[in-house]
C-alpha cells in the first residue's frame, strides 16, 4: 500500500492507494482493501470516517458492478464521501481486479463534522461534501453520443454543484479529469479553456477505458 501525507487547503490529508487480493470473489476483494485501509489510516490517528474521496479503479465493467456496490456499502453513515470509479485494465501492476485510491482528511478541528449533500433523488454518488472550508464534489460524467455534447454538460452540472455549496470555478484548487483513451488530451483542455473563463489552477488528467459510453469524468476540490 502506498501512502502520502501533504499539508494542503489548511489541512493535512493522507492519501492511499492500493490493490486488492484477487483470492476471494469481488466483493470479497473490495471489502478487504477498504478494511486494510481504514487499518492503516487508524495508525495515524484516522479512520474510514475520515474519508473524503475515494477514486475506484476495476478491470472491466462485471467487476465495477460488484465494487462500487461494496464501496457504497462500506463507505456509508460517517464515512460517506465523494467518489469517482473507472475502468482500466493496464492500471494493474497484479492480479487484482479492484484498486482503490482513498484521501483521508484531518480536521482542525475534532469536533467538526462533514456536511454531505445527497444528489435528489439520492443516488450511490454523493453530490458533495464540505468539511472546515473544504468542498469535495464527487466525479460528474454523463452518457451522450460524443465528446462534445458531454463536457459542457458536466461543466454546467458542477458549476451548479459550485454554487449551491457557495463556491465557484474560481475557488477551485483541483479539477481532475478522466478522460477516455481515444479521445484528444489536448481537445479537452481547449474546450475546458473557453467553458471556463477562470483560470483553475492545479489540473491532473488520466486516462481511462470505456464505462457504458462516459467518454470524460471531472472531479473536483474547492474552498468555500
Amino acid at each position: 500500500m502506498h501512502e502520502s501525507i501533504a499539508p494542503w487547503l489548511g489541512h493535512e490529508f493522507v492519501a492511499l492507494s492500493a490493490e486488492g487480493d484477487p483470492a476471494g470473489s469481488v466483493a470479497e476483494e473490495t471489502a478487504g482493501l477498504l478494511a486494510r485501509m481504514d487499518d492503516r489510516l487508524r495508525l495515524s490517528g484516522l479512520s474510514l470516517a475520515d474519508t473524503v474521496r475515494t477514486r475506484l479503479w476495476a478491470r472491466d465493467m462485471d467487476v465495477w458492478a460488484d465494487a462500487v456496490a461494496v464501496r457504497a456499502r462500506v463507505l456509508s453513515g460517517a464515512a460517506r464521501s465523494v467518489s469517482s470509479s473507472h475502468v482500466r485494465p493496464s492500471s494493474f501492476a497484479s492480479g487484482a481486479r479492484v484498486a482503490l485510491d482513498l484521501v483521508a482528511m484531518r480536521p482542525n478541528d475534532a469536533s467538526s463534522r462533514k456536511t454531505c449533500v445527497e444528489y435528489e433523488p439520492a443516488t450511490i454518488v454523493l453530490r458533495h461534501l464540505v468539511r472546515e472550508g473544504v468542498l469535495f464534489i464527487s466525479g460528474n460524467t454523463v452518457v451522450l453520443p460524443t465528446f462534445d455534447q458531454q463536457l459542457p454538460v458536466i461543466v454546467s452540472r458542477i458549476g451548479e454543484t459550485l454554487a449551491l455549496a457557495g463556491s465557484s470555478w474560481s475557488r477551485v484548487a483541483r479539477a481532475s479529469f478522466f478522460l477516455h483513451e481515444r479521445q484528444d488530451m489536448a481537445h479537452l483542455r481547449a474546450a475546458f479553456r473557453r467553458l471556463v473563463p477562470v483560470e483553475v489552477t492545479g489540473c491532473e488528467y488520466a486516462w481511462v477505458s470505456t464505462r457504458q459510453g462516459k467518454l470524460i469524468e471531472i472531479e473536483v476540490t474547492a474552498e468555500v
